[in-house]
C-alpha cells in the first residue's frame, strides 16, 4: 500500500483552495433550496441533471482543459467515483425525508473520520496527528450545534444519513487513490441522482416558487462544487477534503440569518466557531509542511 501513497500528488495550496471553494459553494445549498422553494425531488433533479449537462459539455468541448481520463465513462476509477458521488445525493435526500435535520447533520460530521480510516485502510494514507486531532474538534463543534435540537428519527433515515456520510468519504479516497483528474465525474454522478430521482419528481410535482434560484443551483453551484471537490482529493489527503464538507453545517445557519433574519443560537455560533477554527489551523499546518515526495 506504501506504493500508492508515494505516487499521489501532494499540493497544499492547490488542494485546500479547491476544497474550500467547494465547501463555501455547497454552504449555500440550503438558502438557496429555500429561496426557490422546491422540493427536495425537484431540486434533486435539477442539481443531477443540471451538473450532468455542465460537466458532460466541459468533457465534449472543452477536454483539454483538464486532466480527465482520455476516454472517462471507460475508465474504472472514473466511473466508480462518479457512481459513488450520484450515491451521496440519493443518500442525503432519503434521508432529508426520514430523518430529523438534527439526526442528519450530526452523522454526517462523522464524514472526516469515515475518510480518515478508509484512507488508511485503502490506500494506506495513515492520517497525521493533527488530522485525528482537528477531526475531533470538529465533531465537539458539530455536536453543540446539533446537540439542543436532536429528535428521534427513524431507523431507516438516521441509516441513510450514514451512508450518505460513508460514501462521500468513499468517494473522496477513491479519486485521491486513482491520482486522477476526477473533477468531472460529476457528470456521470448527476446522471445517477437525476435519473433515480425523476419518477418521484414527476409524482410529485410542484413548480418552484422561483425556478431562477433552482436553475442557477443546478446548472453554476452544483456543477462548480462537484468540480472543486472531486479535483481536491488529487492534491490533499481525503480526509482533510473530508472536513470542507462540514462547512455547509456551519456556515448555512449563518446564511440563513443573513438572508431570512433567522439569528441562529449562541451554541450553534459557538460550535460554528470550534469548526472553522479547526479547519483552519489544520489547513495552516498542511501549508507550512513541504510536499510529500
Amino acid at each position: 500500500m506504501g506504493s500508492t501513497v508515494l505516487q499521489l500528488q501532494y499540493s497544499p495550496k492547490i488542494g485546500i483552495f479547491l476544497a474550500l471553494f467547494g465547501g463555501l459553494i455547497i454552504s449555500i445549498d440550503i438558502p438557496v433550496i429555500r429561496l426557490a422553494g422546491a422540493d427536495p425531488w425537484i431540486f434533486l433533479v435539477a442539481r443531477g441533471f443540471g451538473m450532468a449537462i455542465v460537466l458532460s459539455s466541459v468533457l465534449i468541448f472543452a477536454k483539454k482543459w483538464t486532466d480527465t481520463p482520455p476516454k472517462p465513462f471507460s475508465d474504472p476509477d472514473f466511473v466508480k467515483v462518479g457512481i459513488l458521488y450520484g450515491l451521496s445525493s440519493i443518500f442525503f435526500t432519503l434521508s432529508v425525508f426520514y430523518t430529523s435535520t438534527a439526526n442528519l447533520v450530526f452523522i454526517l460530521a462523522f464524514n472526516p473520520l469515515i475518510a480518515a480510516l478508509l484512507a488508511w485502510y485503502i490506500i494506506g494514507e495513515k492520517p497525521r496527528l493533527s488530522t485525528w486531532i482537528a477531526i475531533a474538534f470538529t465533531a465537539i463543534g458539530v455536536a453543540i450545534i446539533v446537540g439542543e435540537g436532536i429528535e428521534a428519527g427513524t431507523g431507516w433515515g438516521d441509516l441513510m444519513a450514514f451512508a450518505t456520510a460513508f460514501v462521500l468519504g468513499w468517494s473522496v479516497v477513491m479519486a485521491r487513490k486513482s491520482g486522477k483528474d476526477m473533477s468531472l465525474a460529476g457528470s456521470l454522478g448527476g446522471m445517477v441522482a437525476g435519473t433515480f430521482a425523476l419518477p418521484m419528481a414527476i409524482l410529485t410535482f410542484k413548480v418552484p416558487e422561483i425556478p431562477a434560484w433552482l436553475l442557477f443551483n443546478g446548472f453554476v453551484m452544483a456543477p462548480l462544487a462537484a468540480f472543486a471537490l472531486s479535483l481536491a482529493p488529487r492534491y490533499i489527503p481525503a480526509p482533510q477534503v473530508a472536513m470542507f464538507f462540514l462547512l455547509e453545517t456551519v456556515l448555512a445557519p449563518v446564511w440563513v440569518w443573513i438572508i431570512f433574519s433567522e439569528i441562529p443560537t449562541n451554541r450553534t455560533l459557538l460550535g460554528g466557531l470550534i469548526v472553522l477554527a479547526a479547519i483552519t489551523f489544520h489547513s495552516a499546518l498542511q501549508l507550512r509542511r513541504s510536499p510529500v515526495t
